[in-house]
């Protein structure tokens, strides 16, 4: 339910909105009213009542004047922001409340002196003036019923005083015209009330929509700005997307350092051209290319010259490719596959090519690389694989020049290396080797064979050579195929220490009365290695085997891979008492100056040195035999065997002989036996 509101008890916009109604009505209302007195006061002739009605009209013209001025002012008013709405209500409704006594004035002084005409038209007048009251004052219930009532009521109520009859009709009338007068007040204040109410709803709703207006023009304008920015922004993103995807593709298939294809393009370009019908019937090449030495560089000048040397030498080999100048260089394909490794894959006319193209790669490689003052020089181990001729498959192909590049390597020099299936057999068999190492001590696939060593001036056992032997899946491996593997593959340190364990413990365990040596090679790769000195050590130790029975055979190149190094092991063994015997003497020594500075107590002669027995082996093993006295050592032949071969050593002077003719290598426990028979063959 609508509360009832009135100048009175609204709102301040709700009042302001009242009084412009109550103000804007006015002077139409004042018109009416002063003339509607002038005909009461000056349409009857009444010359004894004519000076009080003059008195009448007078007051109410002059309020009337005020109230015109007030509204002047007051509209004036109403159009400023610092408007101030209870003064103005305030003389309104003074103004009315005068102009209501002044009309009740009229009523109590003049009806009772009225004849019936004047009555009749006070009536007439007063009641069309209370009608017209409530609605020009309907924004003010209050004040129309305070006006409206000023004019009926006091009329009514001196109608009763009348001596005539029917002015109490009249009277009567005037209650009841004021009962429904009162009604019709309300029911216009409620009406003007909804009115204004909806008016303040409705402006608020205008100025909610002049307010969304001005949001929805300021969010347009901001889309607009918003999309200007996003089409610049697209623009710019569609040029980063375009140089982003330009970079992903670099990183994704260009090897940063060389800028050359790195891995995953290669092979994608590879599968690309091998699987076009037409390159069925064209010869494709495969170069498999790795540096010799670069690993020393990394080492020696750094990680960061390293990546120098490499993206200089993917300069070089690019400039290889381009001077070809083949026809079909669209399928020329070059990228660094890892680390030190370049791939190259060409068409080809004729084995030509290929060999120029191989023999210019090496010598532009092995030209001088001067980085930050240093000179750096390289190798290259270069293996070819052909496509269709050895496989149609891209990763087959690469094994197979990765497997002529290993084989190249392993020679250390020469042209570069074709595939071939014997070249693959062969691979082959070695990856065999190496894998079977991995497990062969565990599975006790190793073991020792002994061959005794005899001095032939007493016929007595002198000492026992232990010797490795490999038996992998019912299949006998000779020491001089699986033993270079084991070096290359970095598993010798760990054979020879369990080697130079077992042999120790073996020899402690013999109980022959010469108390004979053992002697166990040992790679040039154990002698360099830091451990092998207290690798020794332990071995005697924990077999209890005395030092001097314990012979270490080495080879004499030994010295010309590490000699200060090597020098000093052999020093270190020395001192603890352990003989050293240079094996294969004669075979690969550069320089007998070296004996000098080398610490051994036996030289063995190679077998190669007694096969034909001429004058100049004869002589070698002389010779020999004189070193070794010079350098108050002994001479072991090895290799005899037949008695021809004993007899010339014997005359020649060597005291101390190995080979098949005394005995074959045995198992440890067939040594006794031969002992044995050997003692009573000879005493």
């Amino acid at each position: 339910m609508m509360r009832h509101t009135d100048i009175f008890n609204s709102t301040e916009q709700d009042t302001k909105s009242r009084l412009q109604l109550l103000y804007g009505n006015a002077p139409g209302g004042l018109l009416i009213t002063l003339l509607c007195m002038a005909v009461l006061c000056f349409g009857f002739e009444t010359p004894e009542q004519q000076s009080t009605k003059t008195l009448i009209f007078g007051l109410l013209v002059c309020s009337h004047f005020l109230r015109i001025i007030d509204n002047v002012y007051t509209t004036q008013q109403f159009k400023k922001s610092n408007f101030r709405a209870k003064p103005v209500t305030w003389r309104l409704s003074t103004g009315i409340l005068v102009n209501s006594t002044i009309w009740a004035s009229y009523s109590f002084l003049l009806v009772p002196t009225m004849d019936g005409i004047e009555i009749t038209v006070s009536a007439i007048i007063l009641s069309a003036l209370a009608g017209g009251a409530i609605t020009i004052l309907a924004a003010s219930t209050r004040l129309s019923v305070l006006y409206m009532s000023s004019l009926i009521l006091p009329y009514a109520v001196m109608g009763f005083f009348s001596e005539f009859e029917y002015f109490h009709y009249i009277s009567f009338l005037g209650f009841s015209f004021w009962a429904v007068m009162m009604m019709s007040s309300k029911q216009a204040g409620k009406f003007v009330s909804e009115a204004l109410d909806l008016k303040s709803k409705n402006t608020s709703l205008l100025d909610l929509m002049d307010l969304e207006k001005k949001e929805v023009e300021r969010v347009n304008s901001q889309l607009i700005t918003v999309n200007e920015q996003l089409d610049r922004y697209n623009l710019s993103l569609e040029s980063e997307v375009n140089k982003r995807t330009e970079e992903i593709y670099r990183l994704s298939n260009v090897d940063p350092l060389t800028n050359l294809m790195n891995r995953s393009a290669f092979l994608h370009e590879l599968k690309t051209v091998t699987r076009r019908p037409e390159s069925l019937q064209q010869q494709f090449a495969l170069l498999f290319i790795d540096l010799d030495g670069f690993k020393d560089v990394n080492d020696g000048f750094g990680h960061k010259t390293g990546d120098s040397v490499l993206s200089e030498i993917g300069m070089r080999l690019h400039e290889q490719l381009f001077l070809l100048e083949l026809d079909d260089s669209q399928n020329n394909l070059l990228c660094r596959w890892g680390g030190d490794e370049f791939l190259l894959f060409m068409p080809y006319d004729s084995e030509n090519v290929i060999d120029t193209l191989t023999t210019n790669i090496q010598r532009a490689i092995a030209e001088t690389i001067k980085i930050s003052s240093n000179n750096i020089v390289l190798g290259a181990s270069i293996g070819i694989a052909k496509f269709p001729h050895d496989s149609e498959d891209p990763h087959q192909l690469i094994q197979y020049a990765d497997i002529s590049m290993y084989c190249h390597k392993n020679l250390g020099k020469g042209d570069a290396i074709a595939f071939s299936p014997a070249l693959f057999e062969e691979f082959q068999h070695e990856q065999i080797i190496r894998d079977g190492l991995k497990h062969a001590m565990a599975t006790k696939e190793l073991s020792l064979a002994y061959q005794p060593i005899v001095d032939v001036q007493t016929n007595s056992l002198w000492a026992i050579e232990a010797l490795l032997r490999w038996q992998h899946k019912d299949q006998f491996i000779s020491p001089a195929e699986f033993i270079p593997i084991a070096e290359k593959s970095g598993r010798i340190n760990q054979i020879g220490a369990w080697v130079l364990n077992k042999a120790c413990e073996d020899a402690a365990q013999w109980a022959y009365p010469t108390k004979p040596a053992v002697s166990v090679n040992v790679s040039s790769i154990q002698l360099l290695d830091a451990s092998f000195i207290q690798i020794i050590i332990d071995a005697l130790t924990n077999s209890g085997l005395p030092a001097e029975r314990l012979h270490l055979e080495i080879t004499e190149s030994v010295m010309l891979e590490n000699g200060e190094l090597a020098q000093s092991q052999l020093k270190k063994i020395a001192d603890l008492g352990i003989h050293i015997s240079i094996d294969d003497f004669g075979t690969g020594f550069s320089s007998l100056n070296q004996l000098q500075t080398m610490s051994f107590d036996i030289i063995k002669i190679d077998r190669s040195f007694l096969q034909d027995l001429s004058k100049r082996d004869k002589t070698i093993i002389s010779a020999t035999k004189l070193i070794a006295d010079e350098f108050e050592a002994c001479a072991v032949a090895e290799g005899i065997e037949t008695e021809t071969e004993l007899e010339v050593l014997k005359d020649l002077g060597i005291r101390y002989i190995q080979g098949y003719l005394l005995a074959r290598p045995m198992p440890n426990s067939e040594l006794d036996d031969w002992v044995n028979k050997y003692h009573n063959k000879n005493n």
